[in-house]
């Protein structure tokens, strides 16, 4: 019997610890959808408070560019809805659109999605957010035709 119970309140702690993530060593990554497909994303540079550590990683990129670089492009249709959700609660989120030209433009996230432009190309997003316990960042790439 006491075992039972020692094994069951091992059980819900690990339940807990899967569930709240309170051990978690690093912002929580991003969840790109476009067409219906998932969009692979890279981290880049963080810093997060958890509950037994603080850690950074730094990451040198000279731009989005460099960040999605080596990444799979999704290809998407032109002006495409894309979706992008941070668990979490983030206090702040800024996205940055990168061109083939190296030209930057922000990107208003609406109820978690934007679109894509409707010029065909290749295109870098950088995500930068920032939470009570910490800041990261991630890029991902999109092709549009």
């Amino acid at each position: 019997m006491k075992r039972a119970f020692t094994l069951t309140v091992l059980l819900i702690l690990v339940v807990c610890i899967i569930v709240f993530e309170p051990f978690r060593g690093a912002p929580p990554n991003p969840e790109v959808e476009a067409n219906g497909k998932d969009v692979p994303t890279v981290q880049g540079s963080y810093c997060w408070d958890s509950l037994l550590r603080s850690r950074c990683g730094d990451k040198i990129y000279r731009d989005g560019l460099d960040m999605a670089n080596g990444q799979k492009a999704v290809n998407v249709s032109a002006g495409a809805s894309v979706r992008v959700k941070l668990s979490g609660n983030p206090e702040e989120v800024k996205l940055t659109q990168w061109d083939e030209q190296k030209k930057k433009s922000p990107v208003v996230l609406k109820d978690d999605q934007f679109n894509v432009p409707t010029e065909p190309g290749l295109y870098a997003y950088e995500l930068n957010s920032r939470w009570k316990q910490g800041d990261g960042q991630f890029g991902f790439l999109l092709k549009v035709q």
